[in-house]
């Protein structure tokens, strides 16, 4: 029996391998990225900035330190500021290039007319527009793993353990899904390249910046009326209310990546727990909530598939 599952375990696996490098849209679009000293450049003027950016951290950590003593807490707290300001910088780099990559990739077609005769073949409309996607998160994922030594540079020094590696790295790689997916389904609507980037750009925006934001005011406000009519309301309804409350506010905290990491951090340090923690209400009983990471993770690939299916839908209609 465990034989078996190895095996078709091995076999899905291989097919799905198979299935991604045998997508005639990934290969040219990879083929056509990596050809130039372009993407080459990019990558080593990013590790340049990131290295170089360690390097400063390091020595001006060194030098502005007093004690002529090295402790294990001074070890660990540059590590931690190397580990945040790498992720901080990962993400900008994000929120830059996931636009970048996949905003002209349908509109670009259509510009130079050559979208006529790519749908003139027998690639599907998920094929087509999988592939655009899949090429771009290809190099993003490149981009990603090259910088993954400085971070593990903090984990040497013991300022962060090995599963908030793991968690920073899930995080970025699904907010460049949800960019590129975003972004894709834009360039699908759009006609030109310049139209698609701007719009891509201002949508990215909203989404990490304006949509929390607007949310989060909503939400001030909703407490605040619901806290003003809280003498109304028997001790059993304020604790239900305190608790849908806090269970939307940490929704709110989890769409966007700062605040989700931040948090989570918060609860690792004072609960231990990297999953989920259980809130006290006011009144007695608790609240399960889920950790940030998790519930951010859950929504951005709810978010990708949204628009994913939205690319598909739309290359279709447009086809017909």
């Amino acid at each position: 029996m465990e034989a078996s599952a190895s095996t078709t375990h091995r076999i899905s696996l291989r097919s799905l391998v198979s299935r991604f490098s045998g997508n005639p849209v990934i290969v040219k679009e990879l083929r056509s990225r990596m050809r130039g000293a372009r993407a080459f450049l990019l990558i080593t003027i990013y590790l340049i900035l990131l290295s170089g950016l360690v390097s400063a951290i390091f020595f001006s950590y060194i030098s502005l330190n007093s004690n002529p003593t090295i402790t294990t807490d001074m070890i660990q707290n540059l590590g931690k500021t190397i580990f945040g300001v790498v992720i901080g910088l990962e993400l900008c780099m994000v929120c830059f290039v996931a636009p970048a990559l996949t905003a002209s990739a349908i509109s670009s077609e259509r510009e130079r007319q050559t979208y006529d005769i790519l749908r003139t073949t027998l690639l599907s409309e998920r094929a087509f527009v999988l592939g655009k996607l899949g090429s771009a998160l290809t190099y993003l994922v490149l981009l990603l793993v090259v910088a993954f030594p400085l971070q593990a540079l903090a984990y040497l020094l013991g300022g962060v353990n090995l599963e908030e590696l793991l968690i920073s790295f899930s995080m970025l790689l699904v907010t460049g899904l949800a960019l590129c997916s975003l972004s894709i389904f834009i360039s699908s609507i759009s006609h030109r390249v310049v139209g698609s980037t701007v719009i891509s750009y201002v949508a990215t925006g909203m989404v990490i910046f304006g949509l929390p934001l607007l949310i989060y005011i909503v939400y001030i406000i909703g407490m605040g009326t619901a806290l003003s009519t809280g003498s109304n309301i028997t001790a059993a309804q304020q604790s239900h209310v305190e608790g849908i409350l806090l269970v939307v506010g940490w929704l709110l905290v989890s769409l966007n990546p700062v605040a989700s990491a931040i948090a989570t951090e918060i609860i690792l340090y004072e609960n231990q727990s990297f999953i989920s923690i259980m809130v006290p209400l006011t009144n007695g009983g608790s609240v399960f909530i889920l950790s940030p990471w998790i519930m951010y993770l859950i929504l951005l690939l709810l978010f990708s598939l949204a628009f994913i299916w939205g690319s598909i839908r739309f290359v279709r209609r447009r086809d017909h």
